[in-house]
């Protein structure tokens, strides 16, 4: 695998945001493969080394869409999901609840609900997690959000398009997380549009560093070229729906729009009905929220 590199794009230095990426490099030494468990699993696991001295070694979980091998050399769009541990197997997740990911996404492909896809699940590091998904320290803990977008950047996702079939572009590139997870999300995303095109945070810890991301959003001149789904639970707390609701008209006055199709939409900020705060919850809407990130390829009408 040859070095890959990101070319570096327009600093927006009011914000922070619209920054792109920055020139780095990266080998294929930094990710590892686990033969025997992608020989006997639905899933392909991998190990990323980390970045010291914050960013821990974590493990990749990357499900393919059925008939991936038969429709070679097809190339597919991408998610990259934190908490990877929660979104595939009971056995692993948190409370031993997962989000079932996997049955939802051939559900839709076999419907013709959304295009067929590369779901990228990364682990979280148990104790590191609030460390890892969080942009700015708040009493005492976290701020490395950015070094783990780094290694997100310069690690796993030069990884996953050089082994698997990806469309590697922004158009076809989504990064998505639940909670802390959906704050990192929207972070990375916002930071690096031209990476990332597409971003879903389901009930995100918006009040995070007294509301930091919100006042972030404030100071940005415009819309960016980042397609936003970000929701919360009507059965949350009610100052999660307030943040929700400020974050949606702070979004639509910087020209994002919300349209009823989704391919015609940027944004969409619903309130889930019975929707917790809790794994169960968020696996629950993945449908609705893969229909918005990956609309489903148009069909040519016959003339």
């Amino acid at each position: 695998m040859p070095e890959l590199r990101t070319s570096p794009h327009v600093h927006d230095h009011r914000t922070g945001y619209g920054s792109g990426v920055e020139t780095h490099t990266t080998t294929p030494t930094a990710v590892e493969s686990d033969p025997g468990h992608e020989a006997s699993s639905p899933l392909a696991l991998h190990r990323s080394h980390g970045l010291p001295p914050h960013i821990a070694p974590r493990w990749l979980r990357i499900w393919l869409p059925p008939r991936y091998a038969a429709e070679h050399p097809r190339r597919y769009p991408v998610v990259y999901l934190q908490d990877g541990q929660n979104l595939f197997d009971d056995a692993e997740a948190f409370g031993g609840t997962s989000w079932r990911l996997g049955e939802t996404a051939t559900r839709l492909i076999a419907r013709r609900k959304i295009a067929p896809c590369i779901l990228v699940g990364i682990d979280n590091v148990g104790a590191h997690r609030l460390d890892d998904y969080t942009p700015v320290p708040m009493h005492g803990r976290g701020g490395h959000a950015d070094d783990y977008g780094r290694l997100l950047l310069t690690q796993i996702k030069p990884f996953v398009d050089h082994r698997y079939r990806t469309l590697p572009d922004a158009a076809h590139t989504a990064i998505a997380g639940a909670s802390l997870g959906g704050l990192c999300a929207l972070h990375l995303a916002l930071h690096h549009p031209h990476v990332f095109g597409h971003a879903a945070a389901l009930s995100p810890t918006l009040a995070w560093g007294h509301d930091w991301l919100p006042r972030k959003l404030n100071r940005l001149p415009a819309r960016l070229p980042v397609r936003i789904w970000v929701d919360a639970g009507k059965r949350e707390p009610p100052e999660l729906r307030r943040q929700l609701r400020r974050l949606r008209e702070l979004l639509q006055d910087r020209g994002w729009r919300v349209h009823r199709q989704a391919r015609r939409a940027d944004l969409r900020c619903p309130e889930i009905a019975g929707g917790r705060h809790d794994e169960r919850s968020w696996g629950d809407r993945m449908h609705r929220v893969l229909q918005f990130l990956l609309p489903p390829e148009r069909r040519q009408r016959r003339r």
